[in-house]
């Protein structure tokens, strides 16, 4: 991507039209300000955001249904439980079984130990021994059983697999 600037490259293709302006919000339900895209965002983003802190903020949420983002401090980026939508089993048929699984939640992530508990409709809970940073909807998890790839899906935004200050962001998200 030219200059390694995912926003003018996103201008210059789609076009400010196509854009959803919405509002951000700190994870306590505060209104900060108004936005141009949520499709201008990422999970753990820092930089540029509006609305100006005394204190680092980040990106801890982007909610699609009201282009709303929500914003919070470092630790608020910090997940112990995420379910996964789409799952395809590769090595077994694991539709029923809960596994103790390496779980890389993006490209470059070295991994982490896991507990995977398959639920309904093609969706998986991942439970994280230790709790990991900006761990983004849209992006891929992929488990392992040490170098054997036994699936993978796509982290998906779900209530009951929200941020740790779940209950502090959930009038927010309401």
């Amino acid at each position: 991507m030219p200059g390694n600037d995912y926003k003018a490259f996103l201008r210059s293709h789609l076009g400010e039209s196509k854009f959803h302006r919405g509002e951000i919000y700190d994870v306590d339900g505060n209104f900060v300000a108004e936005h141009k895209g949520i499709e201008l965002f990422t999970i753990g983003q820092r930089k540029g955001l509006p609305g100006g802190s005394a204190r680092p903020r980040y990106v801890v949420d982007l909610d699609p249904e009201t282009n709303r983002v929500v914003v919070g401090d470092v630790g608020d980026l910090v997940v112990d439980e995420f379910e996964v939508d789409r799952v395809n089993w590769i090595e077994l048929d694991r539709s029923n079984q809960v596994a103790d699984v390496t779980v890389k939640i993006r490209y470059n992530h070295p991994g982490t130990a896991a507990t995977l508990t398959p639920v309904e409709n093609g969706r998986a809970r991942i439970r994280l021994h230790e709790p990991q940073k900006a761990v983004t909807p849209g992006q891929a998890a992929v488990f392992y059983n040490g170098d054997i790839v036994l699936g993978g899906g796509w982290i998906c935004r779900s209530a009951t697999a929200r941020i740790r200050c779940g209950e502090r962001i959930a009038p927010v998200l309401a």
